[in-house]
């Protein structure tokens, strides 16, 4: 009986069932979650300080997202070792879905080139999407003697020390663009890393500094009420069209583009990916949303995931290479 091809059959079945049972219990179960997927509120963790250029797109995005997905999305500011915390407490969450990074090219790119030690790189989180691209802006005081960039950089040289630049932490995208920019135009200038971008303004304002490296959405309203002056910028304004841009200033490496997108730990099952994926896109088409950030200068630049992979490997092999020509880092 026990050589019927009938019981043998059978049990091969039984096997085979059971080692699916035993083995793809885990499996199974993940397919399960992806399916269910989201049931919970969702944490955004933004390594930066709130009501900066940084803060303010994630929650314009959590209202929409909100809608589309039928759960909330809890917005958390951690700016701990400059952005590195909570960076690194999206590296070493569960690769669900519940836990994402909204990040950028400091915490993402530059951090882990100045501090190798760092356990992280941005190769090891799952892209989702690149949201916004913002422009940056050299400021000074409106009431400052310099009425051009050739003008601030005349008395930079004539006078080394003098000048004192307030960006945001060490190792940010601004920070790396003030140091660009020292090294192209050879002058000397003392940067002064802060805490977010509404204290660079602040330490501007109050005499602190004499210049500050900044987005434009960060002092749109500094700019219109003339109590900050543009010297250039990363990209032409449309309402200050008499800004020029670095590049038009002679200075085009300091052309470093800043960008912020949606990471999850690596591992992140497609399903759970491709509902994320849809749900960002969505939200980036929609026409109020796109208008909300537009005035404060920040704008949607929607990129997928192979996309956003793509250009983010392009951004740290540029600026590597412009780091170790400049010293930087080795």
């Amino acid at each position: 009986m026990n050589d019927s091809p009938f019981f043998s059959k059978s049990r091969k079945s039984m096997v085979i069932m059971f080692l699916i049972f035993f083995f793809g219990v885990g499996p199974l179960q993940g397919v399960s979650r992806a399916a269910e997927f989201p049931s919970k509120e969702i944490k955004l963790v933004v390594p930066y300080g709130p009501g900066g250029s940084m803060d303010i797109p994630p929650r314009i995005f959590k209202d929409r997202i909100d809608r589309i997905l039928g759960v909330p999305m809890v917005v958390v500011n951690n700016t701990a070792g400059g952005g590195t915390v909570g960076t690194l407490t999206v590296f070493l969450a569960k690769p669900d879905g519940y836990t994402l990074l909204y990040g950028s090219t400091g915490p993402l790119i530059l951090q882990p080139m100045f501090s190798p030690e760092l356990p992280y790189r941005y190769t090891e989180f799952t892209p989702i999407c690149q949201t916004i691209v913002v422009p940056v802006v050299m400021l000074v005081q409106n009431e400052a003697p310099w009425k051009s960039l050739k003008e601030l950089v005349d008395y930079g040289r004539k006078n080394p020390g003098a000048l004192r630049g307030t960006v945001s932490h060490k190792g940010s995208s601004l920070f790396v663009l003030t140091e660009l920019f020292k090294a192209a135009a050879g002058v000397d200038i003392t940067v002064i890393p802060t805490k977010s971008g509404v204290s660079q303004s602040a330490a501007l304002m109050g005499g602190h500094a004499e210049l500050c490296t900044d987005t434009v959405a960060t002092n749109i309203s500094f700019l219109r009420a003339g109590r900050l002056r543009a010297l250039a910028c990363t990209h032409k304004l449309p309402e200050f069209p008499m800004i020029k841009t670095f590049a038009e200033e002679g200075y085009p490496a300091v052309s470093l583009k800043v960008w912020q997108g949606i990471f999850a730990p690596k591992g992140l099952p497609k399903p759970i990916l491709t509902k994320l994926t849809t749900a960002f896109e969505k939200a980036s088409n929609d026409p109020s949303l796109r208008d909300q950030l537009g005035k404060q200068y920040m704008f949607v630049e929607y990129l997928n995931p192979e996309e956003t992979s793509t250009a983010v490997k392009n951004e740290h092999e540029i600026t590597l290479k412009i780091l170790k020509q400049t010293g930087m880092v080795k």
